[in-house]
Protein backbone atom coordinates (compact mmCIF):
# COMPACT_ATOMS: atom_id res chain seq x y z
CA UNK A 1 0.00 0.00 0.00
CA UNK A 2 1.49 3.65 -0.82
CA UNK A 3 0.05 6.85 0.27
CA UNK A 4 0.12 9.89 -1.31
CA UNK A 5 1.12 11.82 1.70
CA UNK A 6 3.98 11.27 3.48
CA UNK A 7 3.40 9.54 7.30
CA UNK A 8 4.84 11.94 9.25
CA UNK A 9 2.46 14.51 8.25
CA UNK A 10 -0.57 12.27 8.65
CA UNK A 11 0.36 11.93 11.99
CA UNK A 12 1.48 15.13 12.81
CA UNK A 13 -1.82 16.17 11.49
CA UNK A 14 -3.40 13.73 13.23
CA UNK A 15 -1.79 14.61 16.98
CA UNK A 16 -2.29 18.20 16.10
CA UNK A 17 -5.57 18.72 14.25
CA UNK A 18 -5.58 22.67 14.60
CA UNK A 19 -1.64 23.93 16.34
CA UNK A 20 -1.41 26.37 19.12
CA UNK A 21 1.49 28.57 18.66
CA UNK A 22 3.11 26.19 21.76
CA UNK A 23 2.39 22.81 20.05
CA UNK A 24 5.36 21.91 17.67
CA UNK A 25 5.90 23.25 14.03
CA UNK A 26 6.63 19.49 12.47
CA UNK A 27 6.35 15.89 13.69
CA UNK A 28 10.60 16.21 13.58
CA UNK A 29 10.28 19.15 16.29
CA UNK A 30 7.64 17.07 17.99
CA UNK A 31 10.09 13.97 18.05
CA UNK A 32 13.48 16.09 19.38
CA UNK A 33 11.14 17.84 22.24
CA UNK A 34 8.33 15.04 23.28
CA UNK A 35 9.32 11.39 22.23
CA UNK A 36 13.09 10.66 22.37
CA UNK A 37 12.88 11.77 26.16
CA UNK A 38 10.38 10.05 27.02
CA UNK A 39 12.35 7.01 25.29
CA UNK A 40 15.18 7.94 27.25
CA UNK A 41 13.70 8.05 30.63
CA UNK A 42 11.56 4.88 29.75
CA UNK A 43 15.42 3.19 29.40
CA UNK A 44 16.66 4.16 32.20
CA UNK A 45 13.59 3.03 34.12
CA UNK A 46 13.78 -0.35 32.54
CA UNK A 47 17.63 -1.54 32.52
CA UNK A 48 18.69 0.91 35.36
CA UNK A 49 22.18 2.11 33.78
CA UNK A 50 23.71 2.05 30.42
CA UNK A 51 26.31 -0.71 30.98
CA UNK A 52 24.32 -3.02 28.83
CA UNK A 53 24.84 -3.15 24.90
CA UNK A 54 21.17 -3.58 25.29
CA UNK A 55 20.55 -0.65 27.34
CA UNK A 56 22.38 1.24 24.82
CA UNK A 57 20.68 -0.08 22.00
CA UNK A 58 16.47 -1.42 23.61
CA UNK A 59 15.63 -1.76 20.31
CA UNK A 60 12.02 -0.70 21.05
CA UNK A 61 9.37 -1.87 18.63
CA UNK A 62 6.51 0.39 18.28
CA UNK A 63 4.69 -2.50 16.24
CA UNK A 64 5.21 -5.02 19.26
CA UNK A 65 2.82 -5.38 22.02
CA UNK A 66 5.22 -5.75 25.04
CA UNK A 67 7.34 -2.80 23.89
CA UNK A 68 4.25 -0.47 23.41
CA UNK A 69 2.94 -1.18 27.02
CA UNK A 70 5.90 0.17 28.21
CA UNK A 71 5.94 3.25 26.02
CA UNK A 72 2.48 3.38 26.67
CA UNK A 73 3.05 4.94 29.86
CA UNK A 74 3.92 8.44 28.78
CA UNK A 75 1.78 10.80 27.69
CA UNK A 76 3.16 11.58 24.09
CA UNK A 77 3.70 7.71 23.19
CA UNK A 78 0.18 6.75 24.12
CA UNK A 79 -1.08 9.16 21.94
CA UNK A 80 1.39 8.53 18.75
CA UNK A 81 -0.11 4.64 19.30
CA UNK A 82 -3.65 6.29 19.34
CA UNK A 83 -2.86 7.95 15.91
CA UNK A 84 -1.60 5.24 14.99
CA UNK A 85 -4.45 2.60 15.41
CA UNK A 86 -6.73 5.73 13.72
CA UNK A 87 -4.94 5.99 10.78
CA UNK A 88 -4.34 2.27 10.42
CA UNK A 89 -0.95 1.73 9.97
CA UNK A 90 0.29 -1.18 8.91
CA UNK A 91 3.54 -3.08 11.20
CA UNK A 92 5.83 -2.40 8.28
CA UNK A 93 4.47 1.23 7.82
CA UNK A 94 5.22 1.63 11.29
CA UNK A 95 9.11 0.13 11.32
CA UNK A 96 9.93 2.72 8.29
CA UNK A 97 8.78 5.10 9.99
CA UNK A 98 9.77 4.93 13.24
CA UNK A 99 13.71 5.90 13.01
CA UNK A 100 15.29 7.52 15.69
CA UNK A 101 17.21 7.02 19.10
CA UNK A 102 16.47 3.61 20.75
CA UNK A 103 14.02 2.19 17.98
CA UNK A 104 14.44 -1.15 16.80
CA UNK A 105 16.08 0.51 13.11
CA UNK A 106 18.88 1.78 15.63
CA UNK A 107 19.62 -1.06 17.34
CA UNK A 108 19.50 -3.29 13.70
CA UNK A 109 21.83 -0.40 11.80
CA UNK A 110 24.12 -1.03 15.03
CA UNK A 111 24.13 -4.94 14.81
CA UNK A 112 25.18 -4.58 10.97
CA UNK A 113 27.65 -2.11 11.39
CA UNK A 114 29.61 -4.49 14.23
CA UNK A 115 28.39 -7.64 12.96
CA UNK A 116 26.78 -8.92 16.66
CA UNK A 117 23.30 -9.80 18.11
CA UNK A 118 21.58 -8.03 20.34
CA UNK A 119 19.48 -10.18 22.69
CA UNK A 120 15.96 -8.58 23.92
CA UNK A 121 15.55 -9.57 27.24
CA UNK A 122 11.91 -8.19 27.17
CA UNK A 123 9.61 -10.93 28.87
CA UNK A 124 11.93 -13.06 28.66
CA UNK A 125 11.24 -14.50 32.29
CA UNK A 126 8.20 -15.32 30.71
CA UNK A 127 7.66 -18.85 28.95
CA UNK A 128 5.97 -20.00 26.05
CA UNK A 129 2.70 -21.39 26.66
CA UNK A 130 2.39 -25.39 26.06
CA UNK A 131 -1.06 -26.74 25.22
CA UNK A 132 -0.47 -29.71 27.85
CA UNK A 133 -4.17 -31.06 26.63
CA UNK A 134 -3.03 -32.72 23.79
CA UNK A 135 -0.23 -34.56 26.36
CA UNK A 136 -2.71 -35.44 28.78
CA UNK A 137 -3.30 -39.45 28.98
CA UNK A 138 -6.98 -40.50 28.05
CA UNK A 139 -9.20 -42.81 30.04
CA UNK A 140 -10.50 -45.90 28.78
CA UNK A 141 -14.15 -46.13 28.40
CA UNK A 142 -13.93 -48.95 30.89
CA UNK A 143 -11.89 -46.84 33.61
CA UNK A 144 -13.76 -46.52 36.67
CA UNK A 145 -14.73 -42.95 37.67
CA UNK A 146 -13.28 -41.00 40.55
CA UNK A 147 -15.22 -41.98 44.00
CA UNK A 148 -15.12 -38.73 46.33
CA UNK A 149 -15.84 -39.51 49.85
CA UNK A 150 -16.76 -37.07 51.95
CA UNK A 151 -17.32 -37.54 56.00
CA UNK A 152 -19.70 -35.29 58.13
CA UNK A 153 -19.41 -34.76 61.73
CA UNK A 154 -22.54 -33.44 63.59
CA UNK A 155 -22.13 -32.08 66.75
CA UNK A 156 -24.61 -31.45 69.10
CA UNK A 157 -24.29 -29.01 72.36
CA UNK A 158 -26.42 -29.33 75.29
CA UNK A 159 -28.23 -26.35 76.67
CA UNK A 160 -27.88 -25.91 80.33
CA UNK A 161 -31.50 -26.11 82.36
CA UNK A 162 -31.02 -22.70 83.60
CA UNK A 163 -30.18 -21.21 80.32
CA UNK A 164 -32.64 -22.97 78.23
CA UNK A 165 -35.58 -22.43 81.01
CA UNK A 166 -34.73 -18.52 80.13
CA UNK A 167 -34.64 -19.02 76.77
CA UNK A 168 -37.76 -20.99 76.96
CA UNK A 169 -39.57 -18.11 79.25
CA UNK A 170 -38.11 -15.58 76.41
CA UNK A 171 -39.54 -17.45 73.56
CA UNK A 172 -42.99 -18.21 74.43
CA UNK A 173 -45.95 -16.02 74.65
CA UNK A 174 -47.60 -14.98 77.95
CA UNK A 175 -50.92 -17.02 79.21
CA UNK A 176 -53.11 -14.86 80.88
CA UNK A 177 -55.26 -18.08 81.35
CA UNK A 178 -51.78 -19.50 82.72
CA UNK A 179 -51.13 -17.05 85.32
CA UNK A 180 -54.94 -16.97 86.68
CA UNK A 181 -54.52 -20.74 87.21
CA UNK A 182 -50.98 -20.26 89.13
CA UNK A 183 -52.96 -17.08 91.23
CA UNK A 184 -55.91 -19.86 91.76
CA UNK A 185 -53.26 -22.60 93.27
CA UNK A 186 -52.05 -20.22 95.59
CA UNK A 187 -55.20 -19.67 97.10
CA UNK A 188 -55.89 -23.28 97.00
CA UNK A 189 -52.34 -23.62 98.90
CA UNK A 190 -53.69 -21.16 101.75
CA UNK A 191 -57.03 -22.48 101.80
CA UNK A 192 -55.55 -26.09 102.60
CA UNK A 193 -52.82 -24.23 104.97
CA UNK A 194 -55.57 -22.80 107.53
CA UNK A 195 -58.31 -25.87 107.05
CA UNK A 196 -54.95 -27.74 108.66
CA UNK A 197 -53.63 -25.93 111.17
CA UNK A 198 -58.08 -25.32 112.32
CA UNK A 199 -57.78 -29.28 112.03
CA UNK A 200 -54.90 -29.62 114.37
CA UNK A 201 -55.95 -27.17 116.83
CA UNK A 202 -59.35 -28.90 116.92
CA UNK A 203 -57.50 -32.35 117.53
CA UNK A 204 -55.58 -31.11 120.12
CA UNK A 205 -58.71 -29.79 121.87
CA UNK A 206 -60.72 -33.50 121.76
CA UNK A 207 -57.73 -35.23 122.50
CA UNK A 208 -57.15 -33.18 125.78
CA UNK A 209 -60.78 -33.81 126.65
CA UNK A 210 -60.46 -37.33 125.85
CA UNK A 211 -57.30 -37.57 127.97
CA UNK A 212 -59.19 -36.54 130.84
CA UNK A 213 -61.85 -38.98 130.48
CA UNK A 214 -64.19 -36.56 128.82
CA UNK A 215 -67.19 -38.08 126.73
CA UNK A 216 -66.03 -36.37 123.48
CA UNK A 217 -67.99 -38.14 120.50
CA UNK A 218 -66.35 -37.38 117.10
CA UNK A 219 -68.32 -37.77 113.91
CA UNK A 220 -67.30 -40.52 111.65
CA UNK A 221 -66.69 -38.36 108.27
CA UNK A 222 -64.33 -35.85 110.48
CA UNK A 223 -62.70 -39.08 111.86
CA UNK A 224 -62.08 -40.41 108.19
CA UNK A 225 -60.96 -37.26 106.90
CA UNK A 226 -58.30 -36.95 109.86
CA UNK A 227 -57.19 -40.26 109.05
CA UNK A 228 -56.92 -39.03 105.56
CA UNK A 229 -55.03 -36.36 106.10
CA UNK A 230 -52.50 -37.81 108.90
CA UNK A 231 -51.68 -40.18 106.19
CA UNK A 232 -51.26 -37.13 103.71
CA UNK A 233 -48.54 -36.16 106.05
CA UNK A 234 -50.85 -32.89 106.15
CA UNK A 235 -50.85 -32.84 109.94
CA UNK A 236 -47.95 -32.27 112.20
CA UNK A 237 -48.13 -35.47 114.58
CA UNK A 238 -45.14 -34.53 116.35
CA UNK A 239 -46.65 -30.95 117.28
CA UNK A 240 -50.16 -31.91 117.91
CA UNK A 241 -48.41 -34.71 120.88
CA UNK A 242 -46.39 -31.78 121.89
CA UNK A 243 -48.99 -30.10 122.61
CA UNK A 244 -51.31 -32.62 123.53
CA UNK A 245 -48.96 -33.35 126.59
CA UNK A 246 -48.75 -29.95 127.42
CA UNK A 247 -52.79 -29.33 127.50
CA UNK A 248 -52.95 -32.66 129.59
CA UNK A 249 -50.71 -30.92 132.43
CA UNK A 250 -52.30 -28.23 132.60
CA UNK A 251 -55.85 -30.02 132.74
CA UNK A 252 -54.66 -32.39 135.40
CA UNK A 253 -53.68 -29.35 137.45
CA UNK A 254 -57.15 -28.05 137.18
CA UNK A 255 -58.48 -31.50 137.90
CA UNK A 256 -56.84 -32.19 141.05
CA UNK A 257 -58.53 -28.54 142.41
CA UNK A 258 -61.69 -30.23 141.52
CA UNK A 259 -60.99 -33.93 142.70
CA UNK A 260 -63.86 -34.05 145.17
CA UNK A 261 -66.40 -33.18 142.51
CA UNK A 262 -67.83 -35.88 139.98
CA UNK A 263 -66.14 -35.82 136.60
CA UNK A 264 -68.81 -33.21 134.03
CA UNK A 265 -70.04 -35.01 131.11
CA UNK A 266 -68.69 -32.65 128.43
CA UNK A 267 -70.08 -32.96 124.78
CA UNK A 268 -67.76 -32.20 121.62
CA UNK A 269 -69.49 -31.04 118.95
CA UNK A 270 -67.74 -30.85 115.88
CA UNK A 271 -67.61 -29.06 112.64
CA UNK A 272 -69.40 -29.68 109.50
CA UNK A 273 -67.25 -32.42 107.58
CA UNK A 274 -65.43 -30.58 104.91
CA UNK A 275 -67.00 -31.23 101.36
Amino acid sequence: MHRKTQISVLVYNTLFPTPSAQDPPSFSAHLSKNLVGEVRIETATFYGSLDTIEARYPGLNYAYAPHRKRLGRFPHHKKLFEAFDKLGLTDSEIQGFCRWEGTLWARERYERDEGVKVEDTTGIEITAWVDRRKTRPRHSSNAKGINVKTDIEVEIEEVPTSEHARHTDTILPTNTDTEMQDESDDEDVDVDESVGFELNQRLMHAAALREQGANVPMDPEWEQYLKEAQERGELNIDATREALRAMAGQLAQMGQAESSAPAPTQTYNPPAAPA
